[in-house]
C-alpha cells in the first residue's frame, strides 16, 4: 500500500462528532443548511439527517472484527471526515464513523465542513469531484496520510451500480429512496467492511516503516 505524502493544511472550524452534531440541531431549530446554498431543498435535507442520523446512533452495532483489530493494535491515528449537514450520505455514515473512533483510545475524529476547507477536500478528490462524506487517516507520530475512504461503501455503490442499470428510466428521487433503502438495510455493515480492509493495510504499512527505522 502506498504511504502518500504529508498532509497538513490549516483545518477551518474542526469539532468532534458531537459538536458537528450539534451545529446541525441548531440549523435545523434556525431552519438553515451549512455551505453558502441556503435553500429550501438542501434546508430539507438537513432536517431529515438529522433523524438518519440520530437513527443509525441507535442501530450501530460495531462489526466483532474490526473492533478487535484497532484495540489489539490501538493505533494513534487522525481521522479527518468532510461533510456538510445538507449530504445524504455523511449523515448515514458519519455516525458510524465516530463510533468507530470512538471505540478506539488512539483515534481522533474530527468533522470539517467541506466548503470551508477546500484545501483538505480538494486532496482526495473523487473522479474529480468533491463528492462528500470523505475520512483521511493520517498517523500521529509522522504526519504520513495513510488511507482515504468514501463517499460511499463499497458495497452499497456497487448495489447502487446495478439498480441504475436495471431501471434506467429511474428518477433522481427514486434513486435517492432505493439508496437510503439499502442504508437502512445494512445498518452500516458495509462501511465497517470497507474500514476492516484498509485498518489492516495501514497497519501492515506502520509495521514495515517502523521495521525499516
Amino acid at each position: 500500500m502506498e504511504i502518500y505524502k504529508t498532509l497538513a493544511p490549516a483545518m477551518l472550524n474542526p469539532r468532534s462528532y458531537e459538536a458537528y452534531r450539534s451545529v446541525v440541531e441548531e440549523l435545523v431549530r434556525q431552519q438553515k443548511t451549512t455551505g453558502p446554498e441556503q435553500t429550501e431543498e438542501r434546508i430539507g435535507y438537513t432536517r431529515l439527517n438529522l433523524q438518519r442520523m440520530k437513527r443509525v446512533e441507535k442501530q450501530f452495532e460495531p462489526l466483532p472484527e474490526l473492533e478487535a483489530l484497532l484495540l489489539l493494535h490501538q493505533p494513534a491515528w487522525h481521522w479527518v471526515v468532510l461533510a456538510e449537514s445538507w449530504c445524504g450520505d455523511g449523515a448515514q455514515l458519519i455516525p458510524a464513523i465516530a463510533a468507530v473512533a470512538g471505540a478506539a483510545p488512539g483515534i481522533t475524529l474530527r468533522v470539517l465542513l467541506r466548503d470551508e476547507n477546500p484545501n483538505w477536500m480538494d486532496s482526495c478528490l473523487t473522479n474529480g469531484s468533491r463528492a462528500i462524506p470523505k475520512l483521511i487517516c493520517t498517523a500521529v507520530e509522522t504526519g504520513e496520510r495513510l488511507f482515504t475512504w468514501g463517499p460511499r461503501p463499497t458495497a452499497l455503490q456497487e448495489q447502487l451500480n446495478r439498480y441504475k442499470a436495471e431501471t434506467p428510466g429511474a428518477s433522481s428521487a427514486e434513486v435517492a429512496t432505493h439508496l437510503h433503502t439499502m442504508y437502512a438495510q445494512d445498518r452500516s455493515r458495509a462501511l465497517q467492511q470497507d474500514l476492516l480492509a484498509l485498518v489492516r493495510k495501514a497497519l501492515q504499512v506502520e509495521e514495515k516503516v517502523l521495521a525499516v527505522g
